[in-house]
């Protein structure tokens, strides 16, 4: 957004987060969570539409990120069902119930989007 349009949102470094410093470590998204909850509303229309747009770019990255995550955390979860003696023939099992119950999805749901977070992550430019 440019400075006439909607809020700016200024890094103080005395939040207590790492999120102010542009340091997120360890999966610590709810305080981004908090951020984004209290950054007031645009005013006008322009800036309105503006935010929308970079919302929708954050819930792309977000996205992204997830499909990354999801493919590491299967790939974790088949090396240690290997290394504890789960049969080949069913590697990954309940990987993508794991995923789903993160995501507060259904298991059958969790499978297809493991599935898609593959193709995307391993398959893609």
């Amino acid at each position: 957004m440019d400075s006439n349009q909607g809020p700016e949102v200024v890094p103080t470094g005395n939040s207590g987060t790492d999120v102010a410093a542009g340091r997120l470590r360890g999966g610590s998204f709810g305080a981004v969570t908090a951020l984004l909850a209290a950054v007031p509303l645009a005013t006008g229309c322009a800036g309105m539409i503006d935010e929308i747009r970079e919302l929708e770019d954050l819930k792309s990255a977000a996205a992204a990120r997830q499909a990354r995550i999801a493919v590491a955390f299967d790939l974790s979860q088949r090396r240690a069902q290997a290394n504890a003696g789960v049969p080949p023939e069913r590697p990954g099992t309940g990987t993508g119930a794991q995923i789903a119950l993160a995501r507060r999805e259904s298991p059958a749901k969790g499978g297809r989007l493991l599935g898609l977070a593959k193709a995307l992550v391993t398959e893609m430019p």
